[in-house]
């Protein structure tokens, strides 16, 4: 969607003002529904299965891209709950932590991911050491 849009940019450069003024409209109106669609779809996917940890951790990504912190925290903390070995819920809601101001907090889960991942690798290893 950014290509997109960054495309339309480009390609108008010597266009007179208006038009440049009515390609990023149509691309910012474009960009929200696709936010709003993408918000949408994950959230069906969490009513017909709210244990489902990767929707959680999309629409938290979504959210998070948007500027909801707090959304994001709240969805990807969901993600969490449900999948505690997921190091990309735990870095989303580093990031989303760290614009929301909680360096500690953010700091934390960054530490987590870490853990999670190099827990992660051992144990890859240790399946392919012993077949």
């Amino acid at each position: 969607m950014i290509t997109l849009m960054l495309a339309s940019v480009w390609g108008c450069e010597n266009a007179p003002e208006n038009s440049r003024n009515i390609v990023l409209s149509t691309g910012e109106k474009v960009g929200k529904e696709a936010v709003q669609g993408s918000i949408a779809e994950f959230s069906k996917a969490i009513r017909n299965d709210p244990k489902f940890a990767k929707a959680y951790a999309g629409r938290g990504a979504v959210k998070l891209a948007t500027g909801d912190k707090a959304g994001a925290i709240a969805d990807f903390t969901n993600a969490i709950e449900l999948d505690p070995k997921s190091a990309g819920s735990y870095t989303g809601r580093g990031t989303a932590k760290i614009g929301a101001g909680d360096l500690p907090g953010a700091v934390g889960d960054f530490i987590h991911a870490a853990k999670v991942m190099v827990s992660a690798m051992f144990s890859s290893s240790e399946e392919k050491s012993n077949p």
